[in-house]
């Protein structure tokens, strides 16, 4: 601290000391001075040491109820600390008084700012919750009242109790800061001071208006100066997590549009949208699918976890089957490739290295997926075999039983076993093609485009809820059950009951098969014949798949097979099951349970995994549980419809 004595501060010797700066200079004076009883003079010049940045002003050999009115008004006005003593003091004293006393006042704003800072840093706030508190904050540091304007949204309001009111600015001046033109203005509303400041980085600027009821120190300018950087940053964070939450909206819808076109079966154009955001996944030669199942409340969270460790190597999507599962897609690499297409000068190393680079990306892929989930409790995943992205269909089907194997045997990870042949496999291929043509005959009086989009909805429809269907093909469940009915009122079908669907879907998926050509007239002619679904069924080629398919059951001691006729002949309803078979409602969940552990399906809560079961079942004879109507000759079918 160094000492000066300022006896006219208008003299060319103290004018030429102003301009050097007075900051952090302790000015002293003596009692007798006649500008510290003169209103005017007093106020003129205590401004000027604030403004200078002056420690304080010190009066010697005086008492503090001696002190002019006029100098303790304008030091507190203008924010100057003003010392007193009765006699000289030493300079060392004075320093000691000084320094106690503005590093309390830097204590108090340090305290001011943690507490400002402390409530922007507090998470789960939302964002007018934060900005009002800092705005209450600021309005109780200042001793006044703040309002914030938002150009777009609402008005943020905070006014201190002992405040003054809320002073409406002229609109034009308002204009000019939001618009970027002044970046702070000041007016004088009576006996009112405001301020207003320019919030944000970039226009429109949000408008911060400060009132007091005295005039702004140099205090309170500092500590609304270090406010507005404050809700600036604020504000461009706010702006920051809201075009991050945008870019993540419109990432996650495209992600999810490549992969319904993808499944659709429109390969190429969802290979030219991916390629920009996954190139090392669309450009793989075959790709494997990954469903992994989580509560519905834990799937952003472990979505973003997985996207961001996978880093845009596999493609990560909220399944659109189920909302309780993800659907990622990830790479499959060949394990080796052609030596020949390596220079011939080429070393065995370098060629190895080669050929093992592929497989060594799609593992890494893989196995990181494997071990994420394997490190979360609570997650199951089912995986397919590697596939062409053409037939992603077909490996979510593989990922789909997977997943119903890790539910069964509660095993995290399963990855999807060689598929046993389907009865479609030992059915003879003319005569269960031609079946299937007759049976779906009806359909083909509807248009092609219309016919391939109502199929794909029905074929869905049998293996997921309708709500389900709706989400996958985009389509409403208004939609959905439209095309159920008329699906139904065409075939003549009930698709609320078992038989109804397991008929249909083995219809379907003996459509989906290559065509057949006969190889002899013999054959020829046996097709050229309509069969009826109860000559297939007795075939030996269905009865072999069928004591195969219902020979896994013996491997429980139970009487499984009458719990599941019983239960397929209700309608798949555990309640009245119980009651036809005379067996506790717990007795037949377990049967239930056990039949599905064996026969690697999902009975309880899945549509689709009891078709097999309705035909095995009946060509065996276990329970005739088609009714005659579907075992029909097709053409005869419709003529009793």
């Amino acid at each position: 601290m160094l000492g000066v004595w300022l006896s006219d501060p208008e003299s060319e010797r103290n004018i030429r000391l102003l301009d050097t700066g007075l900051r952090d200079l302790l000015v002293i004076v003596a009692p007798d001075q006649p500008w510290l009883t003169d209103p005017a003079a007093a106020e003129h010049r205590i401004r000027i040491l604030a403004r200078s940045g002056a420690a304080g002003l010190a009066i010697m050999r005086t008492t503090p109820q001696d002190v002019p009115e006029a100098v303790l008004v304008n030091a507190r006005k203008h924010g100057v600390p003003l010392l007193v003593g009765s006699e000289e003091l030493c300079g060392s004293e004075v320093a000691q008084v000084v320094s106690r006393e503005r590093l309390r006042e830097y204590e108090d704003r340090a305290q001011q700012l943690e507490e400002m800072l402390d409530q922007i840093r507090r998470p789960g706030r939302q964002r007018h919750h934060r900005l009002q508190t800092l705005l209450d904050r600021l309005a109780k540091a200042v001793e006044g009242a703040v309002r914030l304007v938002d150009p777009h949204k609402a008005v943020l309001t905070s006014e201190l109790s002992a405040g003054g009111p809320l002073v409406e600015p002229p609109a034009a001046m308002v204009a000019r800061i939001v618009g970027g033109e002044v970046g702070a203005a000041s007016i004088n509303h009576g006996k009112h001071s405001v301020r207003l400041y320019s919030i944000g980085y970039h226009p429109p600027h949000m408008v911060l208006i400060v009132v007091r009821d005295q005039d702004f120190n140099e205090s309170t300018e500092k500590i609304i100066a270090r406010s507005t950087v404050l809700l600036s940053l604020l504000i461009r964070a706010e702006e920051m997590d809201s075009d991050q939450y945008r870019l993540q909206q419109t990432m996650s819808s495209m992600r999810a549009a490549v992969l319904h076109l993808a499944l659709n079966g429109l390969t190429q154009l969802a290979q030219e949208i991916g390629q920009s955001l996954y190139p090392g996944l669309f450009s793989a030669d075959q790709v494997r699918v990954h469903l992994i199942t989580c509560g519905e409340g834990e799937l952003n969270a472990t979505a973003s976890k997985l996207e961001n460790a996978l880093r845009q190597q596999a493609l990560v999507v909220r399944s659109p089957f189920r909302s309780d599962q993800l659907f990622v897609v990830t790479p499959e690499w060949p394990s080796s490739c052609s030596s020949a297409s390596a220079p011939a000068s080429a070393s065995s190393s370098s060629s190895s290295s080669s050929s093992s680079s592929g497989e060594d990306r799609g593992t890494s892929v893989a196995q990181q997926l494997h071990d994420l989930v394997a490190d979360v409790p609570g997650l199951r995943m089912g995986a397919s075999h590697p596939k062409p992205l053409a037939s992603l269909e077909e490996a979510h089907r593989e990922a789909h039983r997977a997943l119903t194997m890790a539910g069964n045997s509660q095993e995290k990870l399963v990855m999807a076993a060689r598929e046993e042949p389907g009865l479609s496999f030992f059915l003879d291929p003319g005569a269960g093609q031609a079946w299937a043509e007759a049976f779906l005959r009806p359909l083909d009086a509807l248009a092609p485009a219309v016919r391939e989009s109502i199929l794909r909805t029905i074929d869905l429809s049998l293996r997921f809820s309708r709500l389900d269907v709706a989400k996958a093909t985009g389509s409403h469940r208004n939609t959905v059950a439209a095309r159920i009915a008329k699906v139904s009122e065409l075939l003549a079908l009930d698709l609320t009951c078992l038989p109804d669907r397991a008929v249909l879907s083995l219809a379907l998926e003996l459509r989906a098969l290559p065509p057949h050509t006969p190889h002899t007239a013999h054959t020829a002619n046996a097709v050229s014949d309509e069969r009826n679904l109860g000559d297939l069924l007795a075939d030996d080629g269905a009865q072999e798949w069928a004591r195969i398919y219902l020979g896994r059951l013996d491997a429980d001691r139970r009487e499984l097979r009458r719990t599941l006729a019983a239960w397929v002949a209700c309608g798949g309803n555990v309640e009245q099951t119980a009651q036809k078979v005379g067996v506790h409602l717990k007795t037949v969940r377990n049967h239930l349970r056990a039949a599905e552990s064996l026969l690697n399906c999902r009975l309880l809560g899945t549509p689709g995994h009891t078709h097999d079961l309705v035909l095995a079942m009946h060509a065996l004879g276990v329970a005739r549980v088609l009714p005659d109507h579907l075992v029909r000759s097709p053409s005869r079918r419709l003529r009793a419809a």
